[in-house]
């Protein structure tokens, strides 16, 4: 089975308040995938979009590089622009 290509514009770099450390590498900024069905499974539409921490910390794993044990040691600082980022992808907004 292969990967499919990731659509460079459904990406959206977030730039982490607090720097995080991974596999020895210093991550200032969070590439966020938009979420397609498939990594909304299990999680509620209206959590995922009122940001709720719970469905972030299950929905950010599935659309970044970031584990499950990354993003429950994320900084505190750093789940404001997170979730606000991955709510981003459902408001269509046309200039």
């Amino acid at each position: 089975m292969t990967n499919p290509i990731k659509d460079q514009s459904n990406i959206k770099p977030v730039t982490l308040p607090v720097p995080i450390e991974k596999d020895g590498l210093k991550i200032e900024t969070l590439d966020i995938q938009k979420p397609n069905s498939g990594n909304l499974r299990g999680l509620s539409l209206i959590d995922v979009c009122d940001m709720r921490f719970e469905a972030g910390e299950i929905l950010l794993p599935r659309i970044s590089s970031l584990n499950e044990r990354d993003a429950i040691n994320m900084p505190i600082e750093n789940w404001a622009p997170i979730l606000t980022t991955i709510a981003s992808f459902f408001v269509n907004v046309e200039l």
